[in-house]
């Protein structure tokens, strides 16, 4: 959702019909539910790692033990931003009616998004993992990898060692029916960052002779320019509720909140396995082998991210 500025100006006198220029300067503007709940990025995670939007792929073990029955996932990586939700769509879009779990690794960005995102996840009755995925021959992000398969398919490796769900990433976590993290995973999380921008707007300001013979006075946008933004960590009251009704909507204790508060934007409060399952934000505590392992398709109880190629 783009900020919108409430224009701060004063009308000049015009004793003449001749059109004039006026500056003024944009109030601090706010994106109301949006950035009112944008959490800090990337880049402020304690890991410095390469601030990157999030990029979706259909993805088959790379394992051939299993084929021609193997079990597939959609992979999440990168940061939270407001092309996401829309870019989850687009990929839910292209399963149809089939259903995979979806492996997660995140250092956060925007908290409405995320939410959205839960939303979708939820609906769709989702299983969600903090976990990576690793490729064996290039990377879904780089424009010059071509997918394995020609529906779009990559083949990788869930890798749940190094996968992190920081930020606002929890919160996407959240949206999942059955919501996992291995031992080896971290979930953490900090004070959410409102961002908001200041900017110098010119008008062109005129009279104007209306059919009836009225005079009023017109003004028009010539130019408007950002000239700075302004951070804060304090959450006004009306933003608290808004996500405590959404953890409570998915069995996440809004106790949740206060870690977040009390955890400074540049540091990072990791969740204890414990906390992790007190709090709701995890239902299990699993080895990602019991989502993704390239034998579960060959158990009695095959699981419905298999498929035969």
């Amino acid at each position: 959702m783009a900020a919108r500025v409430i224009p701060v100006f004063s009308l000049i006198p015009q004793s003449r019909m001749k059109p004039v220029l006026a500056v003024a300067l944009a109030a601090i503007g706010f994106t109301l539910f949006a950035a009112a709940f944008s959490a800090a990025a990337a880049e402020e995670a304690p890991e410095k790692v390469p601030s990157r939007e999030m990029v979706f792929s259909i993805v088959r073990t790379s394992n051939t033990a299993c084929e021609p029955d193997c079990p597939e996932w959609i992979a999440a990586d990168g940061d939270i931003t407001d092309k996401t939700a829309k870019a989850f769509e687009t990929i839910l879009k292209t399963l149809g009616e089939r259903k995979l779990p979806l492996l997660v690794n995140s250092y956060g960005g925007r908290v409405d998004v995320a939410m959205t995102m839960g939303r979708l996840i939820r609906d769709r009755k989702m299983t969600v993992e903090v976990a990576r995925t690793d490729y064996p021959r290039c990377e879904p992000w780089d424009d010059k990898c071509e997918p394995d398969f020609e529906d779009g398919t990559f083949y990788g490796y869930g890798n749940a060692t190094f996968g992190v769900c920081n930020s606002a990433c929890p919160i996407l976590l959240g949206g999942g029916v059955r919501r996992i993290a291995s031992p080896f995973a971290r979930v953490g999380v900090h004070q959410i960052v409102t961002t908001r921008e200041k900017f110098r707007s010119r008008y062109k300001v005129y009279k104007k002779t209306l059919s009836s013979g009225e005079v009023v006075t017109k003004r028009e946008l010539v130019e408007r320019k950002k000239i700075g933004t302004v951070r804060s960590t304090e959450l006004r009251d009306s933003l608290r509720s808004e996500l405590t009704e959404y953890l409570s909507a998915m069995d996440v204790k809004p106790a949740l909140i206060d870690l977040m508060l009390s955890t400074p934007p540049e540091d990072i409060r990791y969740l204890s396995l414990e906390e992790l399952k007190s709090l709701g934000v995890v239902t299990e505590i699993n080895e990602i082998e019991s989502l993704v392992g390239h034998r579960i398709c060959k158990s009695s109880r095959r699981p419905e991210n298999c498929l035969v190629r």
